[in-house]
């Protein structure tokens, strides 16, 4: 059972639309100017540095304006000391930029491979907040690394040679660490006793007991420590395979820790990403919302008519360690990465010769096998003939004795020729079968692993912060408009059915009358 089970209840809220904006105190996410609205572009500019937002989206980047920002040293700057001892190692090839200290030198790309490097000094500052320090060296790293090989069928024998294994890399990933708060509007159906089959509710109309009704629910919940690494140049499906990460070992980031290792400078900051960013957070905000039932006996959400926002945003920029590994085989590039902190081994990996890949999503394998070509088809047919010729051949010498051999010896040939179709038969028809069911069976083996596929993103649980209670409201029925003036807790109306509104040291009016005393409707006085 979801953890988010044990405290989702039945309430009510209002199903609050998207926010508006007033132009003058909206603040530009950038540089913290004021925003002005632009009737021609349906947009919001800051008139300071010239930056255009939507404002249908303006509200979920929050507080992704202001974060990290690492200043270019252009020559307004002063580099910094810390800086002055560090350089930047460019990759010709792929365009990568790497810090590391002036002691740590690198002969080819931990992307690319490439040994077409230019060093430099910075020209940005160097300043994360926090990073998470490697756990094990490059021989631990490589050993977790060959021992994951080492459990994957089919993988190339040439595939993971010592030369290739020896450029493996530890590599700090810049990445942007985001809690927030979230809430969901949903909309879905409930349904009651057997209207939870689809095949019955599709046959069936509502009775009693076995219902099916759309309904409204509002969802709060807060995920914690959800990364977006800020470099381009490693897949954001790879990093996300690496995950998840303690983050209980963070600590502040010191330039001690980048001796011996390098670190890569962001490409992106959150502002860059937000939709990347919200498309995750949304997948797990509506992931939550499958797990709350509103008190039916099950409730599936509509993601289309459903809708979420995110409050009280706490971003942090930290380097996470990986030991990061690009193996060149048959015209391609592979990447991996071995996490730094747990082990955990990341990356796809190929096929052997002679296997390949049909249906991904489904990890199925083919293989041709000979036992089942038509040509040695035939020549097992062939078989029994011919041993009987050579039979012929070495004991009679011609044809006359065999022919009068066969004459005087029916009973005796008769029996040779059962058992050379017998044979016959078993060739042919009766092992191909059983090569094929040896081979559909390794098949069926290989389908129920996924060692040679990325691993999949962490889900929802492993970010769902367990110290910030989900709070899940229904909304469905009609509901009682409460008198202008009064203050209602913190929220506006409830619901006329089943509404119990918790609120704390509720103090009532005592002019109060019958209704709001059963609970329908309870106000609290200013």
């Amino acid at each position: 059972m979801a953890i988010w089970d044990k405290t989702a209840r039945s309430g009510s809220s209002t199903n609050s639309g998207p926010k508006t904006f007033s132009a003058d105190s909206v603040k530009c996410p950038n540089c913290a100017s004021n925003l002005v609205f632009d009737l021609k572009r349906g947009s919001l500019i800051c008139e300071n540095c010239g930056g255009i937002f939507d404002p249908d989206t303006l509200d979920k980047v929050g507080s992704f304006g202001f974060v990290n920002h690492e200043k270019d040293y252009d020559g307004t700057i002063e580099i910094s000391e810390e800086d002055s001892k560090r350089i930047e190692i460019v990759c010709n090839s792929c365009g990568a930029e790497i810090v590391t200290d002036k002691n740590t030198a690198s002969t080819f790309c931990a992307f690319c491979g490439s040994p077409a490097l230019v060093t430099r000094r910075l020209t940005r500052e160097f300043k994360p907040d926090y990073i998470i320090p490697f756990k094990f060296d490059k021989e631990k790293a490589i050993s977790l690394f060959e021992e994951h090989c080492g459990a994957i069928s089919h993988l190339p024998k040439s595939f993971k040679s010592k030369k290739v294994l020896s450029k493996m890399t530890g590599l700090y990933v810049p990445t942007w660490i985001i809690s927030t708060e979230v809430e969901v509007n949903v909309v879905g159906k409930g349904n009651k006793g057997k209207m939870t089959d689809a095949t019955y509710a599709s046959m069936h109309k509502n009775d009693v007991g076995n219902y099916s009704m759309l309904t409204y629910g509002k969802v709060k919940f807060r995920l914690k420590n959800v990364p977006f690494d800020g470099e381009i140049k490693i897949p954001n499906r790879l990093m996300a395979a690496a995950e998840p990460f303690d983050y209980s070992e963070l600590v502040k980031f010191r330039p001690e820790y980048l001796q011996g290792f390098f670190a890569e400078k962001y490409d992106e900051q959150p502002l860059d990403m937000t939709d990347r960013i919200y498309k995750r957070l949304d997948r797990y905000a509506f992931a939550v919302c499958d797990e709350v039932t509103f008190g039916y006996d099950d409730f599936v959400p509509d993601t289309n008519a459903s809708f979420t926002s995110y409050n009280n945003q706490n971003i942090k920029y930290a380097l996470l360690p990986c030991w990061f590994l690009s193996i060149e085989y048959d015209g391609r590039n592979y990447q991996y990465i071995v996490n730094g902190q747990t082990g955990k081994v990341s990356g796809e990996f190929p096929y052997a010769k002679g296997w390949e890949t049909i249906e991904r999503t489904g990890k199925r394998a083919k293989m041709n096998v000979i036992s089942v070509n038509t040509g040695l088809r035939a020549g097992l047919y062939l078989l029994p003939a011919l041993a009987l010729a050579l039979v012929r051949l070495l004991k009679f010498g011609d044809t006359f004795k065999w022919m009068k051999f066969v004459y005087t010896n029916p009973g005796e040939i008769l029996i040779v020729l059962i058992t050379m179709g017998l044979l016959t038969y078993f060739l042919a028809e009766i092992l191909p079968k059983i090569l094929y069911n040896k081979e559909k069976s390794a098949i069926e083996s290989l389908s129920q692993t996924s060692a040679h596929d990325i691993a999949e993103e962490q889900g929802a649980e492993t970010y769902y912060d367990t110290s910030f209670p989900i709070v899940a409201y229904e909304t469905t029925q009609d509901f009682v408009s409460l008198e202008k003036g009064w203050k209602y807790g913190d929220k506006s109306q409830y619901d006329f059915m089943t509404a119990q509104p918790e609120a704390e040291e509720e103090v009532y009016d005592e002019n109060a009358t019958e209704f709001e005393k059963q609970g329908r409707g309870r106000r609290m006085m200013h």
